[in-house]
């Protein structure tokens, strides 16, 4: 397991990895912890789904900080230490897509994708990214 500090995965391993997991189109990924929130990909169709680039960034800034949050009710951040092999995810909407949220190791990732795209093969995928 690796520690909550370690750098994350590599961007294009981790694209690879959830695009040959994933049925349909992924919208947004990002990696984050205590103290980073890593976009690692904003689809085109998510960007022209917005008015403009500010209302962008701004839905993108206000889920960064909503996920930090969750992440501090679920005390993930305490001690900075990875949790023993302990996944939870939740599933939400967001914009019509769905919400895909991966805990683990210390660490989470939030994907937005298709409504109709099945969780468990990007659960499993998030798993192996982040180092369960």
């Amino acid at each position: 397991m690796k520690s909550a500090n370690w750098p994350g995965p590599n961007r294009d391993v981790a694209m690879e990895t959830l695009r040959r997991a994933a049925d349909e189109p992924i919208d947004l990924v990002a990696v984050y912890g205590a103290t980073s929130f890593d976009l690692f990909h904003v689809s085109d169709a998510l960007s022209a789904s917005y008015d403009d680039r500010a209302s962008l960034v701004a839905t993108i800034s206000d889920l960064a900080e909503e996920m930090r949050e969750e992440f501090v009710r679920h005390g993930l951040f305490a001690g900075l230490r990875p949790t023993q092999k302990q996944v939870e995810y939740k599933s939400g909407r967001l914009d019509g897509r769905k919400l895909l949220q991966v805990y683990c190791g210390g660490r989470g990732m939030v994907l937005l994708v298709h409504p109709d795209q099945r969780e468990e093969p990007l659960v499993r995928a998030a798993m192996e990214l982040l180092g369960v």
